[in-house]
């Protein structure tokens, strides 16, 4: 395998040491671990479509990897897999501002992608909390979301093209607008099962002149459910519309004092666009927030603003002070079915005796429900599992999907009969079969062993 792969992409960009080897066993995901073989570079889509036809000759597994940050465990190789990372895949961004797109490698981030595009007074949506790790294929690969996604929606508005290297060592591209319409779509979302992204053309917006924030702090996190359905039933169209309850407060908190004692909800809200707009909207949320909330802050400077936002930008990383362990789900229900989706889960934990933190894009119904665990207590390891998959029923009883942006990958592949009859799974599975006859392109993710 090793002397196959150095001789396409150069044994420099080759690595078998059991340094990378452990280093590239894992993902963002707690309590999941691979054992890939090898890890290849390719520095062009020819060399990944020519390691795809090698690895589908000699039935090789590949992973395709972006950043790594993948909360389903969709970048865990199974043993003796090859990882395939887009970290040489940088070409790019290349803006064209008068058509409002960017052409950018898979490997590409997210915030490169932003900060290129605000240079020049235009917005990329899509914002996923890793942006600045976390790489364009992986954004497509999953169509990652994000706090925008009420207003502006998710990478799949935003791609006008694809490159895609497939198993048979073939290279398409699939572009909106044309006949390959459709194929793109498969693509997107798919979790590298179907083929490999390796070049992205992305639609671009000019960039909102103005953007403010109003928060509102909650008594209770029932209170805070119910004012996101009261914004929205008036007709408001926020930005963002971002939540936290008392589990990721108390978090937060415990790594330091944001200034959130004795609250139990926080609810973020931001609008952009003309100044007149903006203020406009601030002020209609603030006269329906206010009534409700036991306190309400109405930033006036950037660094107002910025403190504001802290806190939930903060909760992920502060999880660790609760438990040493966390998975997380990400179901997404209608926002009418937001506050019920709340009570159902915070129900769950206390059946369970469980800790789960629930934060997330209230504006949508996107929920991640994150449980904090001792990976070293058996028993609570076995709670965690059970409770993932009552988190994942509640989705779908409420009407939702079970994944609202992170993606199925293994941490969620056995829920998808909950979601689909085995007869839709066995036409989804004759599709990979068309891309990937030998069955090498991620070949644990997404799909359930066959009843």
């Amino acid at each position: 395998m090793i002397a196959t792969l150095a001789r396409i992409v150069g044994p420099d960009n080759v690595d078998a040491s059991p340094a990378a080897r452990v280093t590239y066993s894992v993902d963002g995901t707690v309590g999941y671990r691979g054992a890939p073989a090898a890890i290849v570079f390719p520095g062009s889509g020819q060399e990944v479509a020519r390691v795809l036809k090698a690895a589908a000759e000699h039935g090789w597994p590949v992973v395709a990897r972006g950043g790594g940050t993948s909360l389903a465990a969709g970048a865990v190789p199974p043993e003796g897999a090859i990882v395939l990372s887009a970290a040489r895949l940088t070409h790019g961004p290349d803006i064209n501002p008068a058509e409002l797109e960017a052409a950018c490698g898979a490997g590409v981030t997210t915030g490169e992608l932003q900060s290129r595009a605000a240079a020049l007074d235009l917005f990329y949506p899509p914002d996923p909390s890793s942006q600045s790790v976390t790489m364009l294929g992986g954004n497509a690969a999953t169509n990652a979301g994000g706090a925008h996604a009420l207003k502006y929606g998710v990478t799949r508005d935003y791609v006008s093209a694809l490159e895609v290297a497939l198993a048979s060592g073939e290279i398409i591209r699939v572009e909106r607008g044309t006949g390959t319409e459709p194929l793109l779509d498969l693509f997107i979302g798919s979790e590298g099962t179907l083929g490999i992204v390796t070049e992205l053309r992305l639609r671009l917006l000019p960039a909102p002149p103005d953007a403010r924030t109003v928060a509102a702090h909650f008594e209770t996190v029932h209170a805070a459910a119910g004012a996101t359905l009261t914004i929205l039933n008036a007709g408001l169209v926020p930005a963002r519309l971002e939540f936290m309850d008392a589990v990721a407060i108390c978090a937060v908190q415990a790594a330091r004092d944001r200034g959130l004692a004795g609250v139990r909800a926080v609810l973020l809200v931001e609008f952009d666009g003309r100044p007149e707009i903006v203020d406009a909207d601030i002020d209609r949320a603030a006269g329906l927030l206010g009534p409700v909330a036991i306190r309400l802050i109405v930033p006036r400077t950037p660094a107002e603003e910025a403190a504001a936002w802290e806190p939930r930008r903060a909760i992920t990383a502060s999880l660790a002070r609760l438990k040493p362990g966390k998975l997380g789900e990400d179901i997404c229900v209608p926002r009418t079915a937001f506050p019920d989706a709340i009570a159902a889960i915070e129900r769950l934990a206390a059946e369970m005796d469980l800790e789960i933190a629930l934060f997330g894009h209230a504006g949508d119904g996107t929920i991640h429900p994150n449980i904090v665990f001792d990976p070293d207590d058996p028993a609570e390891v076995r709670r965690v599992h059970e409770a993932m998959a009552g988190i994942a029923r509640i989705g779908i009883e409420l009407g939702g999907v079970l994944s609202g942006e992170h993606g199925l990958g293994l941490v969620k592949k056995d829920f998808v009969p909950l979601m689909y009859d085995q007869a839709t799974i066995a036409r989804m599975r004759e599709l990979k079969r068309q891309f990937d006859p030998v069955g090498v392109l991620n070949p644990d993710a997404m799909w359930p062993a066959p009843a």
